[in-house]
């Protein structure tokens, strides 16, 4: 009788090891971190802003995750945006020490800061007065210049919106004043001055509240470049068919935001609204391996390799999650002669335990 009642017991105690394969980490295995209060009222949905403008955009250029998105694909008339196509054709037909030289029929297009006809400016200087104080006079004198005709110029810059697959948005002239065939749209202008951007020469005229060129002080018409902390572009644009148009771009240790308003009735708030959303209420997050004791593996013959990303990750989350956001390696195949295209295991990120996004890892 005792010896039945020992082969049952380890009948019971052995069974339950077959069949089971080895043990391994599971989802109720990870530790799952607690919110705090701060962080639950932070969860909830807060409504999207209210806007006058009638086609808007918020995103995050880091990660092109838009926020808010209100008949972006609506075309409307640009008004000064135009410029900044004007302004990218002229530095890719032209040279910036070249000179321009002011018309009697230029200046037919008013001017704001009092070009005269026959002053000849460099197309660096020609560019600065477009930009910053937004002249009119300016785009038809580059565009005449470099096209031989404004209507050649023109053509060019609707080539470049065709070329970078920009539908909804045609130019009739160089200036943007109201016209039945200049049009463009939110979504469209968001890529236009995010490639603006991307030229260190725009980028830098684009962020200048002011400046001593062509021989004045030129004021940038962008307001927000002084009285919205981290703003460091990019243009506005006001006419009577377009309304007020403006195109932000704020960088911050939080994160970067671009909003683009068209057709608003007070441009500044409807900005102001809308990155004020964002920054309290999102924040990126970057990961990266760099070389440390902590990124290396042991292969299956004891030897050390250090791992890591190809690139960093970048993540837009919701600010309450930032403090409960955490990363693990997981080594899955330890090879001894790692293929620099081999993936060698996966960089989870985990909010409070639970996976939101995974990058493949490889051995340096």
């Amino acid at each position: 009788m005792t010896r039945r009642l020992a082969i049952l017991l380890l009948i019971v105690l052995v069974v339950p090891c077959f069949g089971f394969g080895p043990p391994r980490l599971t989802d109720a295995d990870e530790p799952l971190k607690s919110l705090t209060p701060q962080q639950i009222a932070l969860m909830r949905d807060e409504p999207l802003p209210a806007v006058t403008a009638p086609a808007a955009l918020l995103v995050n250029p880091t990660t092109g995750q838009v926020i808010l998105a209100q008949n972006e694909h609506a075309r409307r008339a640009p008004a000064s945006l135009t410029k900044l196509v004007t302004a990218i054709v002229a530095l890719e037909r032209g040279d910036l020490d070249q000179t321009v030289t002011v018309t009697e029929e230029d200046l037919q297009i008013w001017t704001m800061i009092g070009l005269h006809e026959q002053e000849t400016l460099t197309l660096d200087e020609m560019l600065h007065v477009l930009l910053i104080p937004s002249d009119n006079t300016a785009g038809v004198t580059i565009a005449r210049t470099l096209g031989g005709t404004a209507d050649v110029f023109v053509g060019w810059m609707n080539q470049w919106v065709e070329s970078h697959g920009l539908r909804n948005t045609h130019f009739a002239n160089p200036h943007g004043l109201d016209d039945e065939e200049n049009y463009t749209s939110a979504w469209d202008m968001a890529q236009i001055a995010l490639y603006a951007e991307s030229v260190p020469f725009l980028r830098e005229i684009l962020a200048t509240p002011e400046i001593i060129a062509a021989d004045r002080r030129l004021v940038n018409t962008n307001e927000m470049l002084t009285r919205y902390s981290g703003t460091v572009g990019i243009k506005t644009g006001t006419e009577e068919l377009a309304g007020e148009c403006l195109i932000t771009l704020v960088r911050r240790p939080q994160g970067d935001a671009l909003a683009v308003v068209l057709g608003s009735t007070d441009r500044y708030a409807d900005s102001v609204s809308l990155l004020d959303h964002f920054y309290g209420h999102y924040a990126e997050l970057h990961f990266d391996l760099p070389e440390s004791p902590l990124n290396r593996y042991v292969d299956t013959e004891g030897n050390l390799h250090a791992f890591g990303l190809r690139e960093p990750l970048t993540m837009l989350v919701r600010s309450w999650q930032t403090g409960s956001v955490t990363i693990v390696r997981r080594i899955h195949n330890p090879v001894v002669n790692p293929a620099a295209d081999e993936p060698i295991g996966t960089l989870e990120v985990l909010l409070a335990g639970r996976p939101l996004m995974e990058a493949p890892l490889y051995a340096r």
